[in-house]
């Protein structure tokens, strides 16, 4: 049984979700995920470590902040007063660029006030015997989010329209609210539609929380699993011009906030730097994303280098069936492609085009395809061996 077979990954993978506690973020799941993750690496001889960082418990915490803050604006918005009416707009139109902040992985202005609770990274290291000529980094993360509704839609084909309309419709309300107090024009009618949309998307916000965390087998002990199963390879077969940095992060489900304290604490150099994240790799057909966001507003693509590079492994490996897409997906590479990274992330997709069992209470160990985490596991070795033989 060799380290990305099914079998052998599908061990990780049952451990991380029928042994440990929910991986919520910040809770001890997730620090058991961590040393887990960590004791795997020493033992098959890799440098490891583990680093705290400070993160949120729940996405639903600065999503909830963002919309109260536009709920702030009705009381100043509906005085007879100019002022008032001013400051309304101010804060419909933070809480519209809040809540793009928020889709576009920016940190948003509370971020400080509310990253309070400890999460951890786990980082290791593989370099090759000569020199390296560049550095490879593989990214999975250890944590798992709650069931929502919102992120996806039940119906995802709404989800990027519902999501692209919860940033644009403070901005239009705050304007109007800014056309009273210049021009006298009484639009109550748009402002009162816009705090029924602002009521229910709290609600909503609210409902979500009261889920429970799922076991995350596909989102992301699967790529938890390959990135375990890459190392235990690399040991036997290591990379020839390349150093690999593999990165099990903390806080991903809710911002991000494992990797953007990695970029922090070390700001890895661009050049000669490739980033291969891992999601949801465990059902459905996998392919690489070309397009990515969910919504219009905050789209981003791939690293052009690293994107033509995983075209030339998926046209040399055609019994892979690994194809390009664009994906309704929010992950790491989005904060990765900000920064200016040479990034790329391969996924799973279902029979409609979308990420399979995400965040749904069927992400189970039992609903995962083996033949289609081998397929993630090969592909990604496979693309690795194309960055590394570069000239």
């Amino acid at each position: 049984m060799t380290p990305l077979n099914s079998e052998h990954l599908i061990e990780h993978i049952s451990f991380l979700c029928k042994k440990l506690p929910p991986r919520q973020p910040t809770t001890s799941g997730e620090r058991q995920a961590a040393e887990y993750v960590h004791v795997t690496l020493q033992t098959l001889g890799i440098e490891s470590r583990i680093e705290t960082f400070k993160g949120i418990p729940t996405l639903g915490l600065p999503g909830i902040l963002a919309v109260l803050v536009g709920l702030s604006a009705i009381p100043f918005g509906w005085t007879d007063f100019a002022f008032g009416k001013w400051i309304a707009g101010v804060l419909m139109l933070v809480c519209g660029l809040t809540m793009y902040q928020l889709y576009a992985t920016i940190p948003p202005f509370f971020s400080k006030w509310i990253e309070r609770w400890d999460s951890w990274n786990v980082i290791g290291q593989i370099k090759p015997a000569p020199a390296a000529k560049r550095r490879i980094y593989l990214l999975g993360h250890l944590d798992a989010n709650k069931q929502r509704f919102l992120l996806p839609t039940p119906d995802p084909r709404l989800l990027k329209p519902s999501q692209t309309f919860s940033v644009l419709i403070p901005v239009i309300v705050g304007l109007t609210f800014w056309s009273e107090a210049l021009f006298g024009w009484n639009l109550f009618w748009v402002q009162a539609t816009a705090l029924g949309f602002l009521a229910i998307s709290i609600g909503m916000l609210l409902f979500d929380e009261t889920q429970p965390t799922v076991e995350g087998a596909n989102d992301n002990a699967s790529a938890v699993s390959i990135l375990l199963g890459i190392a235990k390879t690399l040991k036997a077969q290591p990379t020839q011009n390349s150093e690999v940095i593999l990165l099990f992060t903390g806080c991903e489900e809710v911002g991000h906030h494992g990797l953007k304290d990695y970029l922090r604490r070390y700001q890895p150099a661009i050049e000669n730097a490739y980033w291969i994240d891992l999601e949801l790799v465990g059902a459905g057909n996998i392919c690489y994303a070309t397009r990515h966001g969910v919504t219009y507003l905050t789209e981003y693509q791939p690293g052009p280098e690293i994107l033509s590079l995983a075209r030339q492994t998926a046209q040399r490996h055609p019994e892979l069936k690994v194809t390009g897409r664009d994906m309704l997906i929010l992950e790491e590479v989005a904060t990765l492609r900000h920064a200016g990274h040479n990034a790329l992330c391969i996924m799973g997709y279902d029979e409609h085009g979308y990420l399979p069992l995400w965040h749904r209470l069927t992400d189970r160990l039992e609903n995962l395809e083996p033949a289609a985490l081998q397929r993630a596991a090969h592909f990604t070795w496979e693309l690795i061996q194309t960055i590394d033989r570069l000239e």
